[in-house]
């Protein structure tokens, strides 16, 4: 209802050039202007009188631009309130108008604007105390000083609440792009490897073995759409309300398809599995799958393996990832490279540094071997369980 009562008046303001008010200041305004006014409208509380009504009313209004124009608006409810203080006495014995506008000095203001308003402000409580020739009443004086404070005070405790919210929604923001980041490189690498070995052997096989051909094409095309479904999946993510519907990440269910598609691009890949399977949460179930696709990936296209024998052993602690290929060794594989102490870093870290960054948050832990004699390169991945309700 207020606000209703406000709005036209805000609409006659946007015709000035001034920006317009807050819904929440006009809100404020109007509570405040009854409060202030009440006084004089019940009969035995305050003398009436036009002026007075005026003066007090005119206290009250620049609060609407509160939040605005904070240090105007301050600076004129403070230099009319003396006014009044200074013709009206009697006049309203809560000064409800100016501690709206010290809360407001405390949450929209800071560093040296804040602490000149602070100061204007204290000055102004000792030229009221002493128009009311009240400096010799020491409760007098502490009352009107602790309401002021603790109006400010307020003010700047709200402040820090939305400055840590902010960082906050801000770190999460980030932590969301890094994962993102993440898994667009998992499933463009891995795509992009799976569908340029089988355009590396389509001239050979459609020369030499031209009964194979066909199924180098229907890799490629496999690899292609599953890659082009994974990405839309990942951007759904950044255009979905909090209604929409998220398409299911990988998990280890996804490990036998990940399997196939690979031995279908040439690399031959045993897996085996050995303890009995415990919870995993869906964060450490999609880690898992893309340290297998990584580690996949990386005999493919960058050791130049023939085979690769993939490992998991559980425990009740957790599972124990590790995949062991006959490649070129730390020199040629592993996209990870510098960032993880691998010779041979091409990547800028969203290899095995990526895997990392993804194992931490969960507790998992990431490291790998390259015997120089024999070739070849090993990683290994460690994967906490989720405790049981018992433990």
């Amino acid at each position: 209802m207020i606000y209703h009562v406000l709005n036209p008046g805000a609409l006659l303001i946007r015709k000035t050039g001034l920006r317009p008010p807050r819904r929440n200041d006009l809100l404020v305004t109007g509570i405040i202007l009854l409060l202030n006014t009440g006084g004089y409208l019940l009969p035995g509380v305050l003398p009436w009188g036009p002026g007075r009504f005026l003066l007090e009313s005119a206290a009250v209004l620049p609060l609407i631009w509160r939040e605005t124009y904070p240090v105007y608006s301050a600076l004129v409810t403070g230099a009319i309130t003396l006014i009044v203080t200074t013709i009206v006495h009697p006049s309203q014995p809560f000064p409800y108008a100016v501690l709206a506008s010290q809360y407001t000095i405390g949450s929209a203001l800071r560093g040296r604007t804040r602490a000149a308003m602070i100061a204007n402000f204290s000055a102004g409580n000792v030229v009221a105390e002493a128009l009311h020739n009240k400096l010799d009443n020491p409760e007098s004086f502490f009352i009107t000083f602790a309401l002021s404070l603790a109006a400010i005070f307020l003010g700047v405790l709200m402040q820090s609440e939305r400055d840590g919210s902010a960082v906050a929604a801000e770190r999460a923001a980030r932590a969301e792009r890094a994962r993102i980041a993440r898994d667009m490189h998992d499933v463009v690498g891995h795509a992009v490897a799976l569908m340029v070995v089988q355009a590396e052997a389509g001239p050979l096989l459609v020369r030499d073995r031209p009964e194979r051909a066909e199924a180098a094409f229907e890799a490629i095309s496999a690899a292609g759409r599953d890659a082009m479904t994974q990405l839309r999946g990942l951007l759904g993510v950044l255009q979905q309300d909090d209604g929409g519907r998220r398409d299911p990440l990988p998990s280890l269910a996804g490990l036998d398809e990940l399997v196939r598609r690979v031995r279908k691009a040439g690399l031959r890949v045993d897996v085996a599995a050995t303890g009995t399977p415990t919870a995993l949460s869906p964060g450490a179930e999609t880690a898992a799958y893309r340290v297998v696709q990584e580690a996949l990936t990386n005999a493919l296209k960058h050791a130049r393996a023939s085979r690769a024998d993939v490992r998991l052993a559980w425990s009740p602690q957790g599972l124990e990832i590790t995949v062991a290929d006959d490649g070129r060794g730390a020199e040629h594989s592993a996209a990870g490279g510098a960032a993880g102490g691998v010779p041979g870093h091409t990547n800028h870290g969203y290899g095995l540094a990526g895997l990392r960054e993804r194992l931490a948050p969960i507790g998992g832990r990431l490291s790998w071997t390259s015997p120089p004699d024999a070739g070849g390169f090993a990683l290994t991945a460690y994967i906490p369980s989720v405790p049981s309700p018992e433990s």
